[in-house]
């Protein structure tokens, strides 16, 4: 007698783990929170800006950590890039996964109702039994079936009996495909801007003529034509908030102007496939002082462009214009009107920084000196966001995908009906009726409920 040798049980080989890794719903959860999160940061976290627009509020040491983990161009640091690469295997892999049985879900067409199949329905079957002719109980049975299935039944003959298949909304089952297929497109358009497209920024002052601008990292973008900024203006609201701004900008090509817009928010100027966004403005001013000694003695008169320290003739000092805002919010926060922030530097002391507001003097905090504005000069600029994005239209066209695969994953499902026709013993005809869906099947019970009323009416 030979011994029966139990071999062991092999677990899931390598591919086998890998595989399931890539199919499972713990992967997408935890893709998707960090994308999430990684967003949020990315809308808080300003993108590639200029780098004194990060030190306007940001140390230069927390500039410096943020660049390099990439958080100041986030969308195109690596590890962004590798969580969108492995999402998409995710998305690749579930899709290969639940490919066949989709197919084979829309090929399964049983066409009769047999009695396993009978079995299968009976919490949906309906039986009547007519005083009919079976031809015209099939005729009226077609006829209201109809009303819910609007396609011609299949219709088959066995041993004297016959059924009558109604299938509608088939291709629902490939709401999941288009759904998937759309991501990895809404991906392909995003790889496809950021490799041959690029997103930058500039300031542009009233006047100026810019051909090139900074697109981050030092990354400088030279453009076939120049852009012009005829004038900025910006209206506010009582309450000092920007109510509306915007910028007349000219597109010169050849030293010919080939378009002029005004554009503001959401409306933004595009040529040759490059799009000025209006993102932001600011002015400069540059302006001189006055500077008198503690008895109002006149030592000189400094003109101090914006944020470059200068010289005081007459005084052992230096000024800088460090900060100018258009409406300046007192402690109490109210509105203060126009204030400039001037920087004093002096051998004697250490540096200070007051607040001084034009047609008022400011004196330093131990009342050595005072500053008087003499003159003002404001240069405005608008601040534009310049992107080119070749890979929109795929952008556009996978969200188009999306919504038709959600459109059809949600209100559209694959429904079957069958009824069978035959004479009983006593030469009745009777008619058994039942029906299954994949989606939302309580709605679909009811129709049922409402088909088997009708049929029940036939006479």
């Amino acid at each position: 007698m030979s011994e029966e040798i139990k071999k062991p049980k092999k677990g899931p080989d390598i591919v086998d783990r890998i595989w399931n890794i890539f199919t499972s719903l713990k992967l997408v959860i935890v893709l998707l929170l960090i994308l999430s999160i990684v967003s949020v940061l990315g809308t808080v976290i300003e993108q590639n800006k200029l780098p004194q627009e990060y030190y306007s509020y940001l140390s230069p040491g927390t500039v410096e950590l943020f660049g390099k983990l990439g958080f100041l161009d986030m969308y195109h640091s690596w590890w962004f890039i590798s969580c969108l690469a492995l999402l998409a295997l995710n998305i690749i892999a579930c899709t290969m996964d639940r490919y066949p049985a989709i197919i084979r879900g829309m090929k399964k067409k049983n066409v009769v109702l047999d009695d396993k199949l009978e079995a299968e329905l009976t919490a949906d079957l309906t039986k009547i039994k007519y005083n009919l002719p079976a031809e015209e109980v099939e005729k009226q049975a077609i006829a209201l079936a109809g009303k819910d299935f609007s396609v011609h039944p299949l219709v088959t003959e066995v041993e004297n009996t016959r059924h009558l298949f109604f299938e509608t909304g088939k291709y629902s089952r490939l709401s999941f495909l288009l759904t998937h297929l759309s991501i990895l497109v809404i991906f392909a358009g995003a790889i496809t801007g950021s490799l041959f497209g690029f997103k930058g920024y500039v300031n542009v002052y009233e006047g100026e003529t810019i051909s090139a601008i900074s697109a981050g990292k030092n990354e400088v973008k030279t453009l076939n034509f120049s852009v012009r900024c005829n004038s900025f203006n910006v209206d506010f609201y009582p309450n000092g908030m920007p109510k509306d701004y915007r910028s007349d900008l000219s597109v010169i090509q050849d030293g010919k102007e080939v378009i002029r817009k005004t554009i503001r928010v959401n409306d933004p100027l595009t040529y040759q496939g490059i799009t000025f966004y209006q993102s932001s403005y600011g002015g400069f001013p540059d302006i001189t002082f006055d500077v008198m000694d503690k008895n109002g003695v006149l030592l000189g008169s400094a003109f101090t462009p914006f944020r470059k320290e200068t010289a005081v003739p007459g005084a052992n000092l230096t000024i800088e214009v460090a900060d100018y805002q258009e409406h300046f919010h007192l402690p109490d926060g109210s509105e203060g009107g126009p204030a400039i922030g001037l920087n004093i530097y002096s051998p004697a002391a250490p540096p200070e920084g007051i607040w001084i507001t034009p047609g008022q003097p400011g004196v330093n905090h131990d009342g050595t000196y005072s500053f008087v504005v003499k003159g003002f000069n404001m240069k405005k600029y608008t601040g534009l966001q310049v992107a080119k994005d070749p890979g929109v239209w795929l952008v556009w066209l996978g969200s188009i995908m999306l919504v038709v695969g959600i459109m059809l994953a949600f209100f559209v499902s694959h429904k079957k009906l069958w009824i069978r026709i035959r004479s009983d013993e006593k030469g009745k005809t009777e008619l058994t009726a039942g029906g299954t869906a994949n989606k939302n099947k309580h709605a679909f019970a009811s129709e049922l409920k409402r088909l088997a009323k009708r049929l029940q009416e036939v006479s």
